[in-house]
């Protein structure tokens, strides 16, 4: 009997021990920090934190207009003269007043002739945005090849990418924003 008293003890607080992780189950958790990442300096950034209990929701006004990207492509790429490049465009817009984050993207297949590409991926949008006055847009781009209309995929690739080559305030409303681009590819 002497051993079994030390024994359930030691069993009793083994168990006991065990389920402390399992108290801590209904505990409220805390909130992730929401960061943004900066392609320029390659970081996250924390964003500011929204007391969501006790403030108002911001105001929105809507902006809509239309990005055009205008890619004429030099091919210098060691690639099939019949791959497929892809071209995309990317418009990303953190309204700061609300904490939301808008992408937008599009993709389309490039026109080739020799040595040469072209493509006109073009970005409609409409946004509702509470801090449209000190937000920013930012416009990026890549170009990959072979693209993925092509059946297998194939070596050599290439990719190429600028994420954030244009920054600037969001365009009046309605306003038609063109880009003329010549990557070497």
């Amino acid at each position: 009997m002497t051993i079994r008293t030390p024994l359930l003890l030691f069993v009793g607080a083994c168990l006991l021990t065990m389920t402390q992780s399992l108290f801590g189950q209904n505990a409220a958790g805390t909130h992730s920090v929401r960061r943004y990442f900066d392609p320029q300096t390659r970081t996250l950034i924390a964003l500011p934190q929204v007391d969501n209990a006790s403030a108002e929701a911001p105001a929105l006004m809507t902006f809509t207009g239309t990005f055009v990207f205008n890619f004429t492509i030099n091919v210098k790429a060691n690639i099939s003269s019949t791959a497929k490049i892809q071209c995309t465009a990317t418009a990303t817009v953190l309204d700061l007043g609300s904490g939301n984050d808008i992408i937008e993207s599009n993709t389309v297949l490039a026109t080739r002739s020799g040595t040469t590409a072209t493509c006109s991926p073009t970005i409609p949008y409409s946004w509702n945005l509470a801090s449209s006055t000190s937000d920013k847009v930012s416009l990026g781009w890549t170009l990959s090849a072979p693209g993925p209309a092509t059946s297998t995929a194939v070596l050599p690739a290439r990719l190429s990418e600028q994420f954030s080559f244009a920054s600037f305030a969001v365009p009046a409303n309605g306003t038609t924003t063109t880009e003329t681009l010549t990557p070497t590819f």
